[in-house]
């Protein structure tokens, strides 16, 4: 019996030993495996450097058991070393993702539950398909700063370098404790990247892609609910009336005409509350062809406006696309190179100012009306007169511009929470601070890297301009020399500023110079003056020429026409997409861009008087498309929208993009659809009732004034 004892105990201890010998053996830190993968996977190395006094005990023995299970190889832990980041190609061309797979981490942490056939073969381990881990896991990502010379870093707007490393890890590390280990481990020299490309890293920032408590109580998201609901009760009460103006009105039409005007009537409406009349504002945003030529504002004399409207707003949203994109991309040097060779971005954005300036002058000279009363009413008057313009200006432009400032300050805050990129400019944390700048429309006269809803900026140069120019009509129907003078002083201080600045910060003509001067020569609104100024004497010059026939037989030669018009192609699409040599001075540099300034601006006027003149019709005919008359109503609209799906659907990514023309074109196609879908909505919600509302209230202004 004794020996019977004894023979299992010898048998036992035996087994015991042959264990804590092969547990050595795997856990043999001079092992080649071992120094292998401390060196080359981050994960693993973290295991290594990892004690018992930086961490919980709870992760610290997570930590040592996967350590284990991945010398073993067990299903679980490959997969968690399979789902963290180690050095990706690219790093010298500016590719800084090393992201690892975030579905993967998931894999661990519940089966993948896979449907395949029991009678089919497969090469693969099923475990990997069920094997979970022994305890909680979550993908966190760290972002890290980098100090080497092996990578490139051309300056790109609201682009800084970081190195993003996603890494499946156990839930009980916290943040502070990975961001502890991490700082140790690329202090330590394990990773052998760095002492290959000398990157000298530091730890940034661990997030660990949870949204943040309290989003939903933010003001901004609080707001942007907020508006949704009343609007969508305001519409659901108009439509009520609407149903009960209908049914009035058929108990009262009959045959005679005058019940039906009266009964016609009735369906119109009165009210303010009527302004949400879903019915009617669609009606106004997509009109029949006999209603189209009053939607778009009074343009008729020049349908052409509507198509050069779209050519550059396509031309904003592809800018924005490659920006934006610009922060996920795979292959950052190709972007790079695309975005710099697409266009001249620098001058693009005049195209808008310079109609702007054009329409305002033309619109307000030909109103005979207001130009009377302008010059029979005193100074108090006037004022009251300019305050009111403005006034309904900011109803019709304010709703939808401080609905989107909520959506893109909850919206931004979100993506950040939520995605793996690391963006350097968090957009929530500038409306926090500065969102009363947008609220005044005074953002582009600060530092754009502090600018909330940083696209924005030409909507303040706009509604700066306008209040520049309506002052400056005013005055001039009282005082046409004083109003000239003024005109000339400020065109001469736009070149002045525009000499001295490029002059003094080294212009040069190229995309990084525009990104590194992004808040000097881009969006000041002293730089970008010119463009309206040319556009405001060209719109009155117009009206003079109709008005008093100045210079008609020189205007109405036909083949001097069609030469003008053809000149105002030629230098508008030169101006666009024209490249210059490298190697020239600062001032040849900065005297061609203000000639190039000159030059575009005035072929976009020219392009207009072509096109009320009648000369090249070929061209025009593509512009005066009806299509574009329909997507001028929702313009303003997208150009407050048009970054946020781009930002969203990039920023939900799990991994890098690849860049290339095919690619882009074809995400570029699906963001303008997605954008023309949602901009309809927000401008029938959101523009539309309170572009009623205030021709309402002009209405009942005037029947009490006469």
């Amino acid at each position: 019996m004794y020996q019977r004892k004894y023979l299992h105990l010898t048998v036992l201890f035996t087994i015991l030993c042959r264990v804590c010998n092969a547990t050595a053996e795997i856990a043999d830190a001079n092992s080649d495996q071992y120094q292998l993968m401390q060196r080359s996977s981050i994960l693993f190395g973290l295991t290594v450097i990892s004690r018992p006094d930086m961490v919980s005990h709870n992760c610290y023995a997570q930590l040592q058991e996967l350590q284990k299970a991945m010398l073993r190889q067990q299903p679980w832990a490959m997969k968690m070393y399979d789902a963290s980041g180690t050095k990706a190609p690219g790093f010298i061309m500016g590719n800084g993702l090393w992201l690892g797979s975030r579905d993967t981490c998931n894999a661990v942490r519940q089966p993948v539950n896979l449907k395949t056939s029991k009678h089919i073969p497969h090469k693969m381990n099923p475990k990997i398909i069920t094997d979970t881990a022994p305890f909680p896991t979550d993908f966190r990502v760290v972002y890290l700063w980098h100090n080497s010379t092996w990578q490139m870093d051309p300056i790109f707007p609201y682009y800084e370098p970081r190195i993003n490393v996603g890494l499946c890890l156990p839930s009980a590390c916290t943040l502070p404790e990975i961001g502890q280990m991490m700082a140790i481990y690329v202090e330590d020299d394990l990773f052998v990247s760095n002492d290959i490309y000398n990157m000298r890293l530091r730890v940034e920032s661990v997030k660990d892609l949870t949204l943040r408590t309290g989003f939903f109580a933010r003001p901004s998201s609080a707001i942007f609910f907020s508006a949704w609901f009343v609007t969508i009760v305001l519409t659901f009460v108009a439509l009520a009336r609407r149903m009960k103006r209908s049914s009035e009105a058929v108990e009262v039409a009959a045959s005679d005409a005058k019940s039906q005007q009266e009964a016609h009537a009735k369906l119109a409406g009165n009210g303010y509350v009527d302004c949400f009349d879903v019915q009617n504002n669609w009606a106004l945003l997509f009109p029949k062809d006999a209603d189209a030529d009053a939607a778009t504002g009074g343009n008729a004399a020049f349908p052409a406006v509507n198509g050069l409207r779209f050519y550059g707003a396509m031309g904003v949203i592809l800018f924005h696309l490659l920006c934006i994109t610009y922060l996920g991309s795979g292959n950052k040097s190709q972007h790079y190179k695309f975005t710099g060779n697409l266009g001249n971005f620098d001058i693009f954005v005049d195209l808008f100012f310079t109609m702007s300036g054009f329409l305002q002058t033309y619109h307000f000279f030909r109103n005979t009306k207001t130009i009377e009363t302008i010059r029979r009413s005193n100074l108090v008057q006037n004022s009251k007169m300019v305050f009111l313009y403005l006034v309904h200006r900011l109803i019709r432009l304010g709703p939808l511009y401080l609905l989107v400032i909520c959506l893109a300050d909850a919206g931004s805050l979100l993506v950040d929470d939520l995605s793996v990129f690391h963006f350097s400019h968090r957009l929530y944390e500038k409306c926090e601070m500065y969102w009363w700048r947008n609220a005044f429309f005074i953002q582009n006269l600060f530092n754009h890297e502090d600018m909330c809803m940083f696209w924005s900026w030409s909507s303040a140069c706009d509604m700066q301009f306008y209040i520049f120019s309506i002052i400056l009509l005013f005055v001039y129907v009282k005082n046409p020399k004083t109003a000239k003078i003024l005109t000339a002083i400020i065109a001469a201080a736009n070149l002045a500023y525009t000499a001295y600045t490029g002059i003094t910060m080294n212009y040069e003509y190229s995309f990084e110079t525009t990104s590194a001067l992004f808040t000097e020569m881009y969006i000041n609104p002293l730089s970008r003056v010119l463009a309206y100024i040319i556009g405001g004497i060209a719109g009155w010059y117009f009206v003079q020429n109709e008005q008093k026939q100045l210079y008609a037989g020189f205007f109405q030669h036909q083949s001097l026409q069609e030469f003008l018009g053809y000149l105002a192609i030629v230098c508008f699409f030169t101006c666009n997409f024209a490249k210059i040599s490298t190697g020239h001075s600062v001032l040849f540099y900065v005297s061609y861009l203000i000639v190039q300034r000159f030059v575009f601006a005035s072929s976009v006027c020219c392009l207009i008087f072509a096109n009320a003149a009648g000369s090249v019709k070929w061209f025009f005919s593509v512009l005066e498309n009806p299509v574009f008359k329909k997507f001028n109503q929702i313009t303003y609209a997208m150009f407050l929208l048009n970054p946020l799906p781009v930002v969203l659907v990039m920023g939900m990514s799990n991994e890098s993009l690849y860049s290339s023309i095919f690619t882009m074109l074809v995400e570029y196609i699906g963001y303008c659809a997605v954008l023309y879908f949602f901009c309809t909505i927000f401008t029938l919600f959101f523009e539309v009732p309170y572009k009623n509302i205030s021709k309402m209230m002009m209405r009942r202004t005037k029947a009490k004034t006469s």
